[in-house]
């Protein structure tokens, strides 16, 4: 059976789709193998690690912890992250994270959540949003108090926009 143009051109895409997909989840597979984590890259898929007003979320919370905005400068990723930012996450023992790390953490039944670290008690941790009014934990809170096992690691880096692939892909398949 002699193949047309038309139908070849087909084939083609097809195969170079799958070795796309197939370098991609190497890639995934290895990045996840060099930083000791289930999820090493992290799409940011909400705005609540956004500072498009930290006057009246971020910096009034924080503040009643005892933390300055010079403080607040320190953080890492101090001008939060916005929607569409691809995170790179790393895995770092539960007992080394602080107020001020940016964390990925899962609760079951639900996407990864990327947020900041505003407390550290006997309990685990305590998250926000840079751009949420509450805590994660408050009452109706999307998480319980964090606890190792929830933990997936600490963002080392940030990638803007190249996220907008996986939620485009989100959104077409009704996951948001």
């Amino acid at each position: 059976m002699k193949l047309t143009n038309n139908q070849k051109e087909w084939i083609e895409m097809f195969v170079y789709i799958f070795i796309g997909y197939l370098i991609a989840v190497g890639a995934n597979k290895g990045l996840s193998y060099a930083l000791d984590t289930d999820y090493p890259v992290v799409a940011v898929v909400s705005g609540s690690m956004e500072h498009g007003n930290p006057e009246s979320t971020y910096y009034p919370f924080m503040q009643e912890k005892g933390y300055s905005q010079d403080d607040l400068k320190k953080f890492s990723f101090a001008d939060g992250m916005r929607k569409g930012d691809i995170a790179v996450i790393r895995n770092i023992p539960f007992e080394k994270l602080k107020v001020g790390d940016v964390i990925v953490y899962v609760v079951p039944g639900k996407e990864p959540i990327i947020h900041r670290v505003v407390e550290v008690n006997s309990e685990g941790l305590i998250t926000k949003g840079d751009n949420n009014g509450a805590i994660d934990q408050a009452s109706g809170g999307i998480a319980p108090v964090i606890k190792a096992e929830n933990v997936k690691g600490k963002a080392i880096a940030r990638a803007p926009m190249l996220g907008y692939v996986k939620l485009t892909y989100m959104k077409l398949t009704g996951k948001i």
